[in-house]
């Protein structure tokens, strides 16, 4: 059964609320009046699944409008709560779905299936009402280390402070967790915001997609890339930690989401030189984990599995590449969404085509920069000092601090060294 049970947007189109309690739930924020961004209106056309050119009629009865204070943020009101998502993660999917990522239905059960307790919902809670309005997740990357994503908060709410405080709240989470190297992979509208808790940036990635058809009369060296199996899995986990960090969870639940579409290249001792594995997504195929030792080893398994692609009917996939896989970065313009001159001249994919960036950012605070990051905090949010949410930032960037030698000497080596065998990334919560 889909995670989303009724008024799945890519199977209607009009949504009214005030009938059906599932369809008030999931559809709640538009019961909002935002005075900071979204006013309240009983009739709307919603492009629901971004840049989907489809328009759903979106109808919610006047009596249901809800109207938010326009001098105390939510983030900020005893209202907004942070659950456990289990139950919610139709939620999650709808989310995605607006943002016009590529998740589907089994992306999001991985992830949450990560951590149960480490995957959140962000409500807006009354004894009148109790609407879902935001999602997060803090999944671990082996013992000591996690992945912090699915960031995203409904449009109609935003500007409210919510994506800040899930994220405070997140970071929290992972150092109670003790854990050490907190890493994420931002959007540029996502940018801002963990900087605010001291994330600092590392290095670019695109979300790119390529025709499958350039492969399609290629070949590879069947000798070394073979498809991967069960018993190949322990000693790709054991290359994986020596190229990234050690995440055997995480790349089993790959390999069994596969379908198939896992290959490895061994050298004439049986030694691993590269893997790469690949997933279904709602929009098209996803390409990635992909490492190899060069761009030889890279190309024998982009063509074993673009070719298996395009022999099962797809013409194109994602892949995050990094951007020194461009021979020609482009331009760089901070702070915008869509990039005007985008990387080219891709060193394994002609046709590749970026679509977006993201920032490989963590979190590395020292004692001055914690310092600075309260006094931001106090700044930005206008707080009183005595206030709790004052007190609990406080505590955050400061625990922060005990990870700063290893954050920041793990970054500067996956920037200058681990990152070269980087073809294609993925986080864990990437679809």
């Amino acid at each position: 059964m889909s995670l989303i049970k009724k008024g799945d947007p890519e199977k209607v189109d009009k949504i009214t609320l005030g009938i059906d309690t599932y369809i008030d739930t999931l559809y709640g924020c538009f019961r909002f009046d935002n005075p900071k961004i979204e006013r309240f209106s009983t009739r709307k056309n919603v492009e629901m699944i971004f840049k989907s050119g489809k328009k759903i009629e979106v109808i919610v009865p006047e009596n249901m409008k809800i109207s938010l204070n326009d001098k105390l943020k939510v983030a900020h009101s005893p209202n907004f709560v942070l659950e456990q998502i289990t139950g919610y993660e139709d939620t999650m999917k709808l989310l995605t779905m607006r943002a016009g990522w590529n998740q589907n239905d089994r992306d999001i059960e991985r992830l949450v299936s990560y951590d149960p307790e480490g995957a959140f919902v962000g409500k807006i809670k009354t004894k009148d009402y109790d609407i879902p309005v935001s999602s997060c997740a803090v999944l671990p990357v082996g013992l000591h280390h996690t992945w912090i994503g699915m960031i995203l908060v409904h449009p109609e709410l935003r500007r409210q402070g919510i994506a800040n405080m899930m994220m405070q709240y997140c970071i929290e989470y992972a150092l109670k967790k003790n854990k050490v190297i907190n890493g994420l992979d931002a959007t540029p509208l996502g940018n801002t915001v963990y900087r605010a808790v001291g994330y600092v940036d590392s290095y670019r990635i695109w979300r790119s997609y390529y025709e499958l058809e350039e492969f399609s009369d290629k070949t590879y060296d069947g000798n070394h890339v073979q498809k991967v199996t069960e018993k190949d899995l322990l000693d790709i986990i054991r290359y994986d930690a020596e190229c990234f960090l050690p995440r055997e969870q995480i790349l089993r639940a790959l390999y069994k989401d596969s379908e198939g579409m896992a290959y490895v290249y061994r050298d004439d001792n049986g030694v691993i030189k590269g893997y790469l594995l690949g997933r279904p997504g709602r929009i098209r195929p996803f390409v990635g984990p992909f490492t190899a030792d060069d761009d030889n080893i890279a190309m024998d398994l982009l063509t074993a599995i673009s070719y298996e692609y395009y022999k099962k009917g797809e013409k194109t996939a994602f892949i995050d590449t990094p951007e020194d896989k461009f021979n020609d970065p482009g331009i760089y313009v901070n702070n915008v969404f869509d990039q005007e001159r985008k990387p080219s001249g891709h060193r394994l994919i002609r046709s590749i085509k970026p679509v977006r960036d993201f920032t490989r950012m963590y979190q590395v605070v020292n004692e001055k920069y914690a310092k600075e990051l309260l006094e931001k905090f106090i700044k930005h949010e206008n707080l009183p000092k005595n206030s709790p949410l004052l007190v609990r930032f406080e505590e955050m960037v400061y625990k922060a601090v005990e990870n700063y030698i290893q954050s920041c000497s793990f970054m500067e080596f996956e920037k200058e060294v681990l990152k070269k065998k980087f073809y294609g990334t993925t986080g864990p919560e990437k679809g």
